[in-house]
């Protein structure tokens, strides 16, 4: 996965997520086990590879992504 934000808003995570809808991302929202923050993510890539290249292309359009395990 490659995570885009993590907001404690539910209200900001479906911002992004529309924003990022309207790219053509596929992108997802999942909220951590103490129910604090959610965190908006594009993925699951198959390989590592894969996932960087969605992170360059991700941070290429103004989003600050990472790559999460």
């Amino acid at each position: 996965m490659v995570q885009v934000a993590a907001v404690s808003n539910q209200e900001d995570a479906d911002v992004l997520v529309s924003a990022l809808h309207r790219r053509g991302y596929a992108v997802a929202i999942s909220q951590d086990g103490s129910g604090g923050q959610f965190h908006v993510s594009v993925g699951p890539f198959a390989s590592i590879n894969e996932a960087n290249s969605m992170r360059q292309k991700l941070l290429n359009d103004g989003y600050n992504a990472v790559v999460q395990p």
